[in-house]
């Protein structure tokens, strides 16, 4: 079976050569090599390669992002389907991350070679040595991180015969999209009944969130939230208020939008809400207090003087 590989801007000659990130050429979007033989000729080629159609492999990619959450880990598909087991010796694979092109894990004939992995991933990444005769080029990523998210990665696959010649090349195997994510706190909703407002308030999330009030007759209008992004943490705190009326029940709702989840708490004001009412209810319980007081120590002494006459009399 013949199959098609369109090389764009691709070195055509077979010289040894490793991967590295210290000398870049660009493979089709960029992949760095250095070559340590001779310098190749730049040009746009399509090149046939003939393979057994028992040997020919169908990479299996992502075609939606991928969500993980923050602190856990999450894999990153990517099978070839091939009916004959790979020979690791010639076999050449790096995982990339986009756009800066970050060294995330690599694996060249026969063993792993992270010396040029990127900081950012290093004891994070794992790739299934005993799966890789298979086709199964999968990384795991661990302890995902905030700034994970959003981050495009790919495989850059390259398998050679025995004299170290191309077989097959494939600079951008496996597209997937990360898109990470925390769950906010259960809405904590304070009420001030003095103020007549009540405040909303939620933390630890990723990413951003928005926040609604609605009572029993729909949305309410409420002053701007405000957002505060944890500098260490890179997650989100939210709060937000309204105002209050009697016998209102007030429902604050808080949405991820990558979670697609939303959290909500319901809490229900008291039939009065006037803080000057509040304040005459108080006024009056001290002042029945105060009266019950006087009649107690009224009748005290009247019981004392009373007992004292009689006992001179007797």
């Amino acid at each position: 079976m013949n199959i098609a590989f369109t090389c764009i801007k691709e070195c055509l000659c077979h010289s040894t050569y490793r991967s590295t990130l210290t000398h870049r050429h660009t493979l089709t979007n960029s992949l760095s090599h250095t070559h340590t033989q001779r310098s190749c000729p730049i040009i746009e080629t399509t090149v046939f390669i003939k393979f057994p159609a028992k040997d020919v492999a169908s990479p299996q990619m992502s075609s939606h992002p991928i969500i993980g959450i923050v602190g856990k880990s999450i894999l990153l598909p990517c099978k070839l389907n091939s009916s004959t087991p790979i020979d690791l010796q010639t076999l050449i694979l790096h995982w990339i991350s986009k756009p800066n092109e970050q060294n995330v894990h690599a694996f060249n004939k026969g063993v792993e070679d992270n010396r040029h992995q990127d900081v950012t991933y290093r004891n994070r990444t794992q790739i299934f040595l005993d799966q890789l005769p298979s086709g199964n080029f999968s990384l795991l990523l661990k302890d995902l991180k905030v700034d994970d998210d959003q981050t495009m990665f790919f495989l850059f696959h390259r398998q050679e015969d025995k004299s170290g010649h191309e077989i097959i090349q494939d600079n951008q195997l496996c597209n997937t999209n990360v898109k990470v994510a925390k769950s906010f706190q259960i809405p904590v909703v304070m009420i001030n009944y003095e103020d007549r407002k009540a405040e909303c308030s939620s933390t630890g999330g990723y990413p951003e969130p928005t926040l609604t009030w609605t009572d029993q007759n729909g949305f309410l209008d409420q002053d701007i939230p405000q957002i505060i992004k944890d500098p260490e943490r890179g997650t989100f705190n939210i709060s937000s208020t309204v105002n209050i009326t009697e016998n209102q029940i007030l429902t604050c709702a808080i949405f991820n939008p990558t979670l697609n989840e939303t959290l909500n708490t319901t809490q229900t004001t008291t039939q009065n809400t006037n803080p000057s009412n509040n304040v005459s209810g108080i006024v009056i319980g001290v002042v029945f207090g105060a009266l019950l007081f006087v009649v107690f120590i009224i009748a005290y002494r009247y019981r004392n003087h009373h007992g004292d006459r009689r006992f001179c009399c007797c």
